[in-house]
């Protein structure tokens, strides 16, 4: 009994000893661990959760890994800053460069001129400044797919006189390819006479996968060339010597401002929204969303939406405004806007409505929002895969169309009321990159001097694990 009883007592001991060196095991501090770059490589953290930001600590989810830093930003919020014109093309990547520009503001002055600055990062190296432009507004980016870099800046006649009449410029970088954005050529798009507005500078472009790089934007009455409110469409290949130029509407009732423009083999669209001034100091009319689509050398119009019947409209003048236009690899067009019907308060996006057409028919679905007070949402296509990148005022979200899965990426608490600007193939960049490139741009006006904008670079390949 005796042996029995001394047996049990080594085989308790050795199981007490075990356990401790486990406990021990399990107490030891995380620098005794591998540790995680976060600087360089941050996660996305699900719904609900935070990663740890410590940088001795790895973060707590590594779902999905990337890069992100702060970025230049135009140094006064209005009337030019970079984060304005929502329709356009701002950033672009071929191989391991990333183009971007930023606008150089003197202050909040609309009669002062500014300029568009162009930079480039290659790889992980510092963002490099190269020309730039005289300009009253931000403007566009394309890539050409030999790597030839497209500016479109509208360059004001006398800024001090009017900020929006002048001139559609284009700068073309040949060796943008292998870095060099100091070294262009330039034409003139569209003259400015002077006296009348030849352009609008709320320019939208984007280019095809063949190279045919597009412009469009809405004019209002006064251009005594055009019949009523119109709306226009040059396009071109970098090859071709001269503009083509397409009346896409006229006698519009409204103006149709902001475009978003797609351009696909021989067709091309325009989705521009109502902006009908409603004198000084009154907010400007928004209350449709109009298709201009040109197929087989013929123009079709169709209304999207028209609230202007709702019982909202009297009394307020901005319902409507679009988000995204979009054509994806299987050739269905999508088209997401959104509504401001919210009856308490004229600020907060109620409703996101996302259409997909397939032939002939669309179909509508509503974005579900998760709660979240959203105010963007763009259309990324990877592969046969869609998924949307969300904002909210000073968070980014990622979600799968499949699964419906979300995560936020997680940034600094700098940028405010975020305008996100991505990499696509409407700017340019090729299906085969490897990376989503996005511009988190802040834009808050009270916020403003105390925010920042960033840079994000995702990798295609873990977009699969929202899936």
């Amino acid at each position: 009994m005796s042996f029995k009883i001394a047996y049990l007592s080594i085989i308790l001991l050795t199981i007490t000893l075990t356990l401790i060196s486990l406990l021990v095991s399990f107490g030891k501090t995380p620098s005794q661990s591998p540790t995680t770059q976060i600087t360089e490589e941050h996660s996305l953290a699900t719904q609900g959760s935070k990663p740890n930001l410590n940088p001795t600590l790895p973060p707590q989810s590594k779902e999905i890994n990337f890069f992100y830093e702060k970025i230049p930003m135009s140094k006064f919020h209005s009337p030019d800053a970079t984060w304005w014109g929502y329709n356009q093309t701002k950033i672009a990547r071929f191989g391991d460069y990333v183009f971007m520009y930023v606008i150089n503001n003197q202050d909040n002055d609309n009669k002062t001129l500014s300029s568009l600055q162009i930079y480039k990062k290659y790889k992980d190296n510092a963002w490099e400044k190269g020309a730039s432009f005289p300009t009253s507004r931000p403007g566009n980016i394309l890539l050409d797919s030999n790597g030839g870099l497209h500016t479109f800046v509208f360059e004001p006649t006398d800024v001090a006189t009017n900020d929006s009449i002048g001139s559609l410029k284009h700068y073309y970088f040949p060796n943008a390819k292998s870095g060099d954005i100091t070294n262009y050529q330039t034409e003139v798009v569209i003259e400015g006479d002077g006296s009348n507005e030849t352009v609008n500078i709320r320019v939208g472009a984007a280019i095809s996968r063949d190279d045919v790089m597009t412009l469009g934007f809405g004019l209002t009455t006064f251009n005594p060339l055009y019949q009523g409110h119109s709306e226009h469409l040059y396009f071109k290949k970098p090859t071709d010597s001269s503009w083509n130029h397409l009346i896409a509407g006229e006698n519009l009732g409204h103006d149709f401002f902001y475009p978003f423009v797609l351009s696909s083999g021989t067709s091309f669209y325009l989705l521009p929204v109502q902006d009908d001034f409603a004198g000084l100091g009154n907010p400007n009319i928004y209350q449709k969303i109009m298709l201009l689509e040109y197929v087989n050398n013929t123009w079709r119009k169709e209304i999207i939406t028209d609230l202007t019947a709702h019982q909202l409209a009297s009394t307020r003048p901005r319902l409507l405004e679009q988000s995204e236009l979009f054509e994806d690899q299987k050739g269905k067009l999508h088209i997401i806007y959104k509504e401001f019907l919210d009856p308490s308060s004229p600020y907060p996006v109620s409703s996101f409505k996302h259409l997909v057409r397939d032939g002939e028919r669309w179909k509508t679905d509503l974005v579900d929002t998760d709660g979240k007070n959203i105010q963007w949402v763009r259309l990324i296509d990877i592969g046969v895969r869609l998924y949307y990148l969300i904002s909210t005022p000073n968070s980014l979200f990622l979600k799968s169309l499949g699964s419906g899965k979300i995560m936020e990426l997680d940034l600094p608490n700098q940028v405010q009321s975020i305008y996100p600007y991505l990499s696509s193939p409407k700017t340019g960049t090729k299906d085969s990159e490897p990376y989503i490139d996005i511009l988190a741009i802040t834009a808050d006006k009270n916020e403003y001097s105390s925010s920042a904008s960033f840079y994000l670079r995702i990798p295609k390949s873990e977009f699969s694990k929202l899936d």
